[in-house]
């Protein structure tokens, strides 16, 4: 009786899977749990269709138990399973509101058909036990075959999108005349809640897990694709997919805000060019994210840097450990220590040199300074800046939010740093060391060196190349999920613009270094 059922199971499968013929072509391969004592038809991968028939089979003693979202199959030695392309529900939510006065990027109905992920997990038993077990992933309706690493999130609807709680959406919180500070996404954003996060590529599986997230950033839960942060346990290997040697407690899927609709990676690429400088950088990849199966788009993969990260990275118990950043007047201990020596030289500009540098890795300062100038960002000195130091030691130099960044190369920020922006007092340090001999001596040569190296034209252009020939193949789905007004065109016009500014940058921030020094 059983296996009647099952036969007409498999042949109502059959039926309702209304295209399963795969293309001749070889799908892209994804990341692959295998068992030796299952054998399919279709690995995971990037397929075309709308639709696979999946067929599995082993010893015919054996039990097989299928688990794909809410289904579970078992069958004795063979089942099949048909996987469609996922109707758009999440997709179809609008995530911001036209009411917001101040900020352009609105949510648009996605257009065209979008790609969905697949988790099937298999199971071989016997009466007794579990013997072995496979999982496979499929993309089905793929627009790329691409190397690019998949995020894969299952979260709770009503955690995202409920009018009421759903920190994704602005809901029944949003207030017109407060369109900036209200919406679920920031009366919620700071809300810890559980979501299950798994990251792969085409050969190995880095994280897989339920794990606590939140809303990051603060501008960017205005953009209709948010920032997610997640937090971590001791057990994942996120690190090696991001290339750095320690462990990694906490992940961004971030989203640009200032280069949303155009140039969505100019923070990871200039975090993988200052890599090996004197500052500390938020490791970078770019990956395509789906969140309950449903197409998410292009997310940058950013550790996310903060005092555990830098405990993590240097060895350093985090209780010895001091930071400082952009809030001002925070009266947060580490905080007020670096503000009152910013407050100590805008009050007394002719303060000894020494005084200062003593407080400073200088090899750090200068090469951070040299980076903000040099990729021109206009969110700096007076925001984006981040500080850390042992408690009796010197402040280093975080590398952080570079969206802001890459417009014209002949640019000159020594005149747009030299504005005085107080009270933040980014402005104040920078403005002082650059009226210092000694500074801008150290500050020249380094330049020079660094435009001979890391930021010469060539360095610059490969790093480029590199992400815009990985970028190529994916960048068309995400402006159809997004539909942001002309996005693909203005993205094609910033790529045009960053492989101008990487050939010609170097020539120009010298001359205009030059130019401030003979003034001097």
């Amino acid at each position: 009786m059983i296996r009647n059922l099952i036969k007409i199971f498999s042949l109502l499968i059959l039926h309702s899977c209304n295209s399963y013929e795969v293309s001749d072509e070889i799908p892209f391969p994804i990341y692959q749990k295998n068992s030796h004592l299952i054998n399919f038809n279709y690995p995971s991968g990037n397929y075309q269709n709308d639709s696979l028939l999946l067929s599995y089979n082993c010893n015919s003693q054996y039990n097989l138990k299928l688990i794909y979202k809410e289904d579970t199959i078992v069958s004795k030695g063979a089942l099949t399973y048909c996987v469609k392309n996922l109707k758009p529900e999440l997709t179809n939510i609008p995530t911001t509101t036209d009411q917001y006065t101040y900020y352009r990027n609105y949510w648009i109905k996605p257009k065209n058909k979008l790609s969905s992920f697949h988790k099937i997990q298999l199971f071989i038993f016997d009466s007794t036990k579990i013997l072995d077990s496979s999982i496979f992933y499929y993309i089905t309706s793929s627009k790329s075959a691409s190397i690019t690493p998949i995020v894969n999130l299952q979260v709770k609807r009503k955690l995202l999108f409920d009018l009421d709680s759903g920190c994704y959406v602005p809901g029944n919180n949003f207030l017109k005349d407060k369109n900036e500070t209200s919406g679920n996404f920031y009366t919620f954003k700071r809300r810890k809640q559980n979501g299950y996060i798994e990251i792969l590529d085409y050969k190995n599986l880095y994280l897989a897990g339920n794990f606590d997230f939140r809303i990051h950033g603060y501008r960017t839960p205005l953009s209709p694709q948010k920032s997610l942060r997640f937090y971590l346990n001791d057990t994942n290997s996120v690190n090696k997919i991001l290339n750095v040697s320690h462990q990694v407690d906490k992940v961004i899927l971030r989203s640009s805000y200032s280069g949303w609709g155009s140039e969505i990676f100019t923070d990871g690429l200039i975090s993988e060019i200052c890599q090996n400088l004197n500052v500390d950088v938020m490791a970078y990849r770019p990956a395509i994210t789906y969140l309950n199966g449903e197409y998410w788009g292009i997310h940058g993969l950013r550790e996310r840097m903060d005092l555990k990260a830098i405990s993590n990275k240097y060895q350093i118990k985090k209780q010895k450990l001091i930071d400082a950043d952009d809030k001002g007047f925070s009266k947060k201990k580490g905080y007020g220590d670096l503000n009152k020596l910013l407050i100590f030289i805008k009050e007394n500009p002719n303060i000894s040199y020494e005084y200062v540098k003593k407080r400073f890795k200088m090899k750090s300062l200068i090469d951070w300074f040299i980076i903000e100038l040099f990729f021109q960002n206009t969110d700096w000195p007076c925001n984006n800046t981040f500080f850390w130091k042992k408690k009796k030691g010197k402040w280093s130099c975080v590398l952080i939010d570079m969206d802001a960044c890459i417009g014209s190369p002949k640019s000159n920020m020594f005149k747009f740093v030299l504005k005085d922006r107080s009270p933040a007092l980014g402005g104040v340090l920078i403005n002082y060391m650059l009226k210092e001999k000694e500074f801008r001596k150290s500050f020249k040569l380094r330049a020079e060196y660094l435009m001979q190296h890391e930021l010469s034209s060539e360095n610059l252009t490969s790093h480029f190349l590199k992400l815009k020939k990985e970028f190529e193949p994916i960048i068309n789905e995400h402006y159809q999920r997004w539909n942001h007004k002309d996005g693909l065109k203005k993205y094609n016009e910033a790529i045009d613009r960053i492989e101008f500014f990487c050939q010609k940058r170097g020539y120009y921030f010298t001359e205009n270094m030059n130019a401030f020094y003979n003034k001097i």
